[in-house]
């Protein structure tokens, strides 16, 4: 069996590349919620969200 990195502890990895995951997976949910409202609302008929993204870029 191989050796494991000193860095991990246990089968755990590092405490800072367990906060980069969970920020990460933090961040994708937050957009894919934000991908689903719009999508809903445009399935009922309101685009009123669509200009979100451009006041971003200042457009």
């Amino acid at each position: 069996m191989p050796e494991q990195s000193s860095a991990w502890s246990q089968g755990n990895p590092p405490a800072t590349f367990e906060k980069l995951w969970r920020g990460l997976i933090l961040v994708a949910a937050i957009h894919l919620g934000g991908m689903a409202i719009n999508l809903i609302a445009q399935m009922l008929g309101y685009n009123g969200l669509d200009g979100i993204p451009a006041k971003f870029l200042g457009l």
